[in-house]
């Protein structure tokens, strides 16, 4: 698999912490570093790029009006000052915003957005072999970042996930995946796809519960537990789903 083509365009601080982000991700390749536009724009003329760390205030000019400049426009995660909530337009390449100072496992969901918007490409091997029946269809998938590697994870196949601190460890029916985001942020990927939250550490795939109590939910040989201010929701749903089978 290539590595991705970081640029930065910021200020010093800013910038060193990203550097030193990138470089603990072998999947990622730290291209170069601007603190002024005309700089990032004289090296973008001439070279292409995969992703664009972007202050979105630079110096004399913002940018959402630097973007209009490029003559290849790459994916984009701006970088702000403000706390302000940043809203997503209607611009498929600006993937996210980050406020300073940047934590790194907010930087690591970031690098989750862009492979959920640019899934690494299949890596094929010129070694003649038998023509083989195509595999089954393992249905919708997302990638998540687990240490250094994209890993695609099959809905169908996900049992629960459990938030523990700063990651989130998913049990799957093949294997269980450390995934270093916040529960909550992992909940916005798997959302409107079949999954509830049952615990404040907890969310389930519906379809594989087994048997559930008022207190608890079964999946395949888990017993995982329900907390009381989701117990009603969670039989709400639950049964409905039973309705409708």
């Amino acid at each position: 698999m290539s590595r991705i083509k970081c640029l930065i365009i910021d200020e010093p601080y800013a910038s060193n912490v990203l550097e030193s982000y990138i470089g603990e991700l072998e999947s990622l390749e730290h291209v170069g570093t601007f603190y002024h536009a005309i700089d990032g724009l004289m090296y973008l003329q001439q070279n292409k790029i995969d992703l664009l760390f972007l202050d979105i205030m630079l110096p004399k000019v913002t940018g959402e009006a630097f973007l209009e400049l490029l003559p290849c426009r790459p994916r984009v995660i701006f970088l702000s000052d403000r706390k302000k909530r940043w809203k997503r337009g209607d611009d498929e390449y600006i993937l996210d915003c980050l406020v300073k100072p940047i934590a790194f496992e907010r930087f690591l969901a970031s690098i989750d957005r862009y492979y959920a918007a640019v899934p690494p490409p299949v890596v094929k091997r010129n070694v003649p072999t038998r023509r083989k029946r195509s595999a089954p269809d393992r249905g919708p998938f997302i990638y998540l970042f687990s240490g250094k590697s994209a890993v695609k994870v099959f809905l169908d196949e996900v049992l629960y996930m459990e938030g523990v601190k700063k990651y989130t460890k998913i049990k799957t029916t093949e294997k269980e995946l450390i995934v270093y985001q916040r529960l909550t942020d992992v909940e916005m990927r798997f959302a409107g796809r079949g999954f509830m939250r049952v615990h404040r550490s907890l969310i389930v795939a519906l379809n594989k519960v087994t048997a559930f109590t008022d207190q608890t939910i079964e999946i395949a040989s888990h017993i995982l537990p329900v907390s009381a201010p989701y117990r009603r929701q969670v039989a709400r749903r639950i049964l409905a789903d039973l309705r409708d089978v």
